[in-house]
Order: C-alpha cells, then sequence, then structure tokens
C-alpha cells in the first residue's frame, strides 16, 4: 500500500465515497480504502470487530500513515456497517480436480462438434469438464440457441453425479420417484437431458465429462456425438490411465 496521510487526501481520491453509508467516519474511511485497493474491496463481507481492527493494523504497517485515534475512528465506522459477531471465514479457492488435460478437452469437443455440424457450418455447443465440475473447454456453433449452453452445463452435472451418461439417468426416471426429486433438488441439475457422457479412465475411474447440446437429428443425435469426442481421445485417456496407476 502506498503512503497516504488522511490529513492530506489527494484530490480525487474519494471516488468511490458513494459506496459507504453517511456517517462523521465516512471521508476517513474512503481516502484509506482507495489509497490503494479501492471500497469494494473492504465492503465486500463483513467481519469480527477483531479482523477489522487486524486489518486497519496491517495497513498501517504497509504505508497508511493514521494516528491511532484515526484508526479507533475507521474501525468504529467499519464495526458500525460491515461488523458482525464472528468472523468471517472466507471459503477455500476452487481446486481443479482429475481432467483431460486442456488439449485433448479441445480435440474431444472439436470432433463432437465436427460430428455435428450441419451442411451449412452450423454446429452444436459442447463443454467438456473435469471431475470437479470445472469448464476445460466450451465451444459454441454459429447460429445456436443460448439456452444449448445452459443445457450442456445440466448434462455435465448430471453425469459427474450419477457417472453414468445423462440419457441412462433419464431412462431411469420413469417409475423412480425417489430419483426423480433428488433430481429436481440439485439445483446444478433440475432436469435430466440426453446428451452427456463421462469420460472414464481404467475402466471405472471418472476423470470429467463432455456433453453435447443442440444436434439436430434423432434424439440421441448429441449423445452420439459426445461419444465421437471421447473415442477420438482414447488414445491419450490411456495415457492418463498409466500416470493414475
Amino acid at each position: 500500500m502506498g503512503v497516504l496521510s488522511l490529513l492530506a487526501a489527494p484530490t480525487g481520491v474519494l471516488a468511490q465515497d458513494y459506496l459507504l453509508p453517511d456517517a462523521p467516519q465516512k471521508t476517513e474511511v474512503a481516502a484509506a480504502c482507495e489509497s490503494c485497493h479501492g471500497i469494494i474491496t473492504v465492503i465486500e463481507h463483513k467481519r469480527s470487530p477483531r479482523q477489522w481492527d487486524d486489518i486497519m493494523r496491517e495497513m498501517t504497517q504497509q504505508g497508511l500513515v493514521i494516528n491511532d485515534d484515526q484508526r479507533k475512528s475507521i474501525v468504529s465506522y467499519l464495526n458500525a456497517y460491515f461488523g458482525q459477531a464472528t468472523e468471517f471465514v472466507p471459503r477455500p479457492s476452487l481446486i481443479r480436480g482429475v481432467g483431460p488435460g486442456w488439449a485433448l478437452a479441445l480435440e474431444a469437443a472439436e470432433t463432437a462438434q465436427k460430428a455435428c455440424r450441419l451442411p451449412g457450418g452450423r454446429g452444436p455447443t459442447v463443454r467438456v469438464v473435469d471431475s470437479a465440475g470445472t469448464t476445460i473447454v466450451l465451444l459454441t456453433g454459429d447460429g445456436v440457441s443460448p439456452i444449448t449452453l445452459l443445457n450442456s452445463a445440466i448434462k455435465a452435472a448430471t453425469v459427474l453425479r450419477f457417472k453414468e451418461p445423462s440419457g441412462v439417468v433419464m431412462k431411469r426416471l420413469d417409475g423412480d420417484p425417489v430419483l426423480v426429486d433428488e433430481i429436481r433438488n440439485d439445483p446444478s441439475i433440475g432436469m435430466v437431458l440426453q446428451g452427456g457422457v463421462p469420460i472414464m479412465v481404467n475402466g471405472d475411474e471418472l476423470i470429467g465429462a463432455i456433453a453435447v447440446s443442440g444436434a439436430v437429428g434423432p434424439a440421441d443425435k448429441d449423445e452420439i456425438c459426445a461419444r465421437a469426442g471421447v473415442d477420438r481421445i482414447r488414445p491419450g485417456l490411456d495415457r492418463i490411465a498409466l500416470r493414475l496407476r
């Protein structure tokens, strides 16, 4: 953080002060925040009194020039408007799961899209995700409906949850009200659509999924094209399988 004296805040430093509630300490808080990282960073999460005090002490160690009374005044404001009794615990960063890797994912997606491409050049949406559900590759064809992006995500999520093609899950819905409720209450799925296929190694080890949406043809056209993508990268998947053993 650069050195800033609140007694002589530079002109224009309060550009985001509209984000703060009006109170006597507002100018001090805005000047302290905007001297380095902006106000959004501060008000994004509520914190405990101890955390706000620790943050202000850390800022002074990094170069913010304020006296003890100013620090207490700022902490008082933050506790009043952005405080909470319990400490804020940040969520852990998302971790990429095991997957086919970018190169294989792109090859599978391009193969699947080509398999479903119409003579005029229009192709479907193809999504490849890793075992944690993180999208590795997303291809959308020219003129394809935007709903195919959502549908491809639903299909991939279905595969990851049940570790089988989404079309197989769809067939199991008939006569299984428990499964219907389970899917209906899963915010990442909600409904089951055919066209998602697992990417497996070592026979039964799931490392991702490929999902196609928007292909023109029979009901299973999306799945046929998704399987073409997996078949294309099978040699590469076999190499991954050796590394995972």
